[in-house]
C-alpha cells in the first residue's frame, strides 16, 4: 500500500501569534543573532537554531518535522517572509542516498540519520514532506532550497530572486542570507551546479569572460569538480581565452552580421576613462557601470534644462537658487527619503515665497542638480509624496569638468539600456550565429570551444569549515576540554570483512581528564548519531596506540594530528550504506569515469554508461530505446555471418 503525501501548504500553517518572534532577514544569522552559536559542529548548533523557530506540522509517519522563522525583508511597506526548516528522517525517507553527493564527488561519505532543508518558499507553493528530496531537481519551486546533511556537508539546490519571479528579494540578498546561516552553523562543504541566469545570459560564462570567476565566487564557490572530464586546467585556460580575445578582431567579424555591435563598443569605449581593448575588460566595464547606475528605469535630466526652458513667473536665477536650496535641505537627511512637507518647511528658512517653493518641488522629480539626481515617489504605505537625492560622484568621471560629452553620455545611460546592450553583445558572440562566425576565422577559431568548456563547467564548492571552526577550535582550546579530528576505519562483515574508512572527519570534544576508554565511547557515541549505516557501530582499537583505556587522552596522543579509530560493524552490503553506489560503470569517450550530473546511456551489451552527448544524441532528444556503444557495434560487424 503507497503511503499517502503529506502536504504542508502555506495558507494551511498557523498565522503569527501575538508575541511570536518577528526576526530581521538582512541581519538573520549574524554573530550573536538570534544568538552565539557555541557548537563546533552543523550538528551542535542547528539543535539551538531550531530552538528559535515555530514548530509547525509533522509528518503523519514521521518522515520530517517543520520549524518556521518569520523574517521581516521591508518595515514600509511591511514585508514578512517565512523561513521553513524541514527535519528529514533519512531512515523513513524513500531516497536514502544523495544523487548531488554522488555528482559532486561525495559518494564516498556514508548516508547520514538526518537531512535539514532550508526553505524559502514562495507564497503559493506546498511543501511536499514526504517528496520534498524527491522534488528537489525542480529549481524554481522555491525562492530558496538548500539542504545540509547531519555530518556538515551540503548544497545549494535553488536561488531564485528577481529574474527567477522573486517580487521582493534579490539573488545577492538570497546568496547573503544562505552564507550567513551556513556560516553561523558551521557547515563544512556546500555545492551547487551553476546554472544562473539572467535576462537569457549564463552568468559562469558572463561573469567568467569579466572577472575569470564565476558569479558565486563572490560568496567564495571554487571549482569543484569536472564534467565531461574537463580539468581546472583546462577551464581556467579557457577563461583566459575569452577573456583576452581582442575587440579589434572580434568587432569587424561580429559587424558582418549585426550593424549594433560597433556602435555599442564604440560607445562604452567612449564613456570609460581608458582604452578598452579586449573583450574580458569591455564586459567588466559595462558590468562594473551598470552597478553604479540608479536603480530608476528613467534616465535622469539636467535641470538646467527646465530653467533655461522656463516660463514661470520667477526668473531663472530665483528658480536656480530654489533648487539648490531644496538640494541642500536634502542632503542634510543624509541621502534619506524625506516627505514633500519636511523639504518645504526646511527650504522656507532661507526662501520666504511658498510658491516658488511649490513651484521648484513640482519640477524637480528624476532631474540633475549639481552632482546629485533629485528622485521623488509617492511612499506605498503613507500615500505621502517624499523626495531623496543619489550621489553621482560613483558614476562620474574624476574629470568631469573636463569633459563634458562625456558626462552627457553617461546621465543619458540607464540600468535596462546597459543590460540590453550587454545582451545583444552576449547573443552575437556566444550565441549559434556567433560561434559559427568566430569558426571561420582561424585567430578566433579557439572561442568557441572555450565557451563549451566554461558552460560545461557547473559544480562549484565552498569549503566553510576552515573559516567557522577555527576560532572556535582556539576559544575551546583555552577551556578544560581537548578537541580531536576523528574518523573511523571501519571493518564490514564478519566472514571475508571488508575495510573502509571514512574520508572526512569529525570534531570530537573530551574533557583534559578524560582516558582513552571514554574517548572511544565519545567517538562511538558520535558516529552513531551522525550515520545511519553505523547504528551498531562498535570501536576496537585507536591506529597507532598501544597503551590501556585507563591512559589519559592529554598525555597518549598527539592532539595536533588526526585520530583514526578502528572498529566493526554487521553491515554486509557497502553500497547500502554510502551515499554514492558503484553499481554502474561509467567509461566515456570524453574521458570521464563516474557519474557527474550530465545525462548518460548504458549499451544494452556491455552496460556501460557513457554522456548521450559524447555518442552523439543531443540533450533535446529523447534517449533511443536500444543503444550500442562503438566497441559493441564494431565486434558484432567483424562477426562472421552465420550460415543456415
Amino acid at each position: 500500500m503507497m503511503r499517502p503525501m503529506m502536504v504542508l501548504s502555506l495558507e494551511n500553517l498557523p498565522k503569527r501569534k501575538r508575541g511570536e518572534v518577528v526576526f530581521k532577514f538582512e541581519s538573520f544569522c549574524e554573530l550573536g543573532y538570534p544568538t552565539r552559536f557555541t557548537g563546533m559542529s552543523f550538528r551542535e548548533n542547528i539543535g539551538t537554531l531550531l530552538g528559535f523557530g515555530t514548530a509547525e506540522l509533522t509528518g503523519a509517519h514521521g518522515e520530517a518535522k517543520f520549524w518556521s522563522f518569520q523574517l521581516e525583508l521591508n518595515r514600509h511597506p511591511p514585508t514578512i517572509v517565512k523561513l521553513v526548516i524541514v527535519e528529514e528522517d533519512v531512515k523513513k525517507s524513500s531516497c536514502r542516498q544523495c544523487r548531488f553527493c554522488r555528482f559532486i564527488g561525495w559518494g564516498e561519505h556514508m548516508i547520514c540519520n538526518k537531512r535539514f532543508h532550508f526553505v524559502l518558499p514562495r507564497k503559493e507553493n506546498e511543501i511536499h514532506a514526504s517528496r520534498l528530496f524527491i522534488e528537489m531537481h525542480n529549481q524554481k519551486q522555491h525562492l530558496m532550497h538548500g539542504v545540509v546533511h547531519l555530518n556538515g556537508f551540503g548544497h545549494l539546490l535553488s536561488i531564485n530572486g528577481f529574474s527567477g519571479g522573486s517580487e521582493f528579494i534579490s539573488g545577492h540578498q538570497l546568496l547573503d542570507f544562505w552564507d550567513r546561516i551556513c556560516l553561523a552553523l558551521c557547515v563544512r562543504k556546500i555545492s551547487l551546479s551553476d546554472n544562473a541566469k539572467k535576462d537569457n545570459m549564463h552568468l559562469r560564462l558572463l561573469y567568467g569572460v569579466a572577472y575569470s570567476k564565476t558569479w558565486f565566487n563572490q560568496w567564495g564557490y571554487g571549482f569543484a569538480r569536472p564534467n565531461y572530464a574537463i580539468t581546472y586546467e583546462m577551464y581556467s585556460q579557457s577563461l583566459e581565452t575569452l577573456k583576452s580575445s581582442p575587440l579589434q578582431l572580434l568587432v569587424p567579424q561580429l559587424a558582418c552580421h549585426s550593424r549594433d555591435v560597433p556602435f555599442i563598443v564604440a560607445k562604452y569605449q567612449a564613456i570609460s576613462s581608458h582604452r578598452l581593448v579586449t573583450l574580458g575588460e569591455l564586459f567588466k566595464f559595462m558590468l562594473e557601470f551598470k552597478s553604479r547606475l540608479p536603480f530608476n528605469s528613467l534616465a535622469p535630466m539636467d535641470y538646467s534644462g527646465i530653467i533655461s526652458e522656463n516660463t514661470s513667473r520667477w526668473s531663472a536665477k530665483r528658480v536656480e537658487m530654489a533648487a539648490r536650496v531644496i538640494v541642500e535641505a536634502l542632503k542634510r537627511s543624509e541621502l534619506r527619503w524625506v516627505t514633500r512637507q519636511e523639504v518645504r518647511d526646511t527650504a522656507r528658512a532661507y526662501i520666504g515665497d511658498t510658491g516658488l517653493l511649490d513651484f521648484v518641488l513640482k519640477s524637480l522629480g528624476n532631474h540633475i542638480v549639481g552632482n546629485y539626481i533629485v528622485r521623488r515617489m509617492v511612499n506605498p504605505v503613507t500615500k505621502v509624496l517624499e523626495y531623496c537625492l543619489e550621489d553621482l560622484s560613483s558614476v562620474l568621471p574624476p574629470n568631469v569638468n573636463g569633459n563634458n560629452g562625456r558626462m552627457r553620455v553617461r546621465l543619458q545611460m540607464t540600468r535596462v539600456q546597459v543590460i540590453r546592450d550587454l545582451s545583444h553583445l552576449y547573443r552575437q558572440i556566444f550565441g549559434e550565429s556567433g560561434q559559427g562566425l568566430l569558426h571561420a576565422n582561424e585567430t578566433l577559431s579557439a572561442v568557441p570551444v572555450a565557451v563549451r568548456m566554461v558552460m560545461d563547467t557547473k559544480h562549484f564548492v565552498k569549503d566553510y569549515h576552515s573559516q567557522g571552526v577555527e576560532q572556535k577550535i582556539m576559544e575551546v582550546a583555552y577551556h578544560d576540554y581537548v578537541n580531536l579530528n576523528c574518523t573511523i576505519r571501519v571493518k564490514i562483515g564478519t566472514k571475508d570483512p571488508t575495510m573502509k574508512q571514512l574520508p572526512s572527519f569529525e570534531n570530537v570534544i573530551v574533557s583534559k581528564n578524560a582516558t582513552i576508554g571514554e574517548l572511544k565511547l565519545e567517538v562511538q557515541r558520535c558516529f552513531r548519531e551522525i550515520y545511519l549505516g553505523l547504528n551498531n557501530f562498535m570501536v576496537e582499537s585507536i591506529v597507532g596506540f598501544e597503551g590501556f583505556d585507563s591512559y589519559l587522552v592529554y598525555d597518549s596522543i598527539n592532539l595536533k594530528s588526526s585520530v583514526i579509530i578502528e572498529g566493526t560493524i554487521e553491515q554486509t552490503d557497502i553500497n547500502s550504506i554510502l551515499e554514492g553506489s558503484n553499481d554502474i560503470v561509467v567509461k566515456c569517450a570524453c574521458g570521464a569515469r563516474d557519474e557527474d550530473g550530465e545525462r548518460l546511456i548504458s549499451c544494452d551489451i556491455c552496460e556501460v554508461w557513457q554522456h548521450t552527448r559524447c555518442v552523439g544524441v543531443s540533450d533535446t532528444d529523447e534517449v533511443p530505446h536500444v543503444f550500442l556503444c562503438n566497441r559493441c557495434e564494431n565486434d558484432i560487424v567483424s562477426l562472421d555471418p552465420i550460415n543456415f
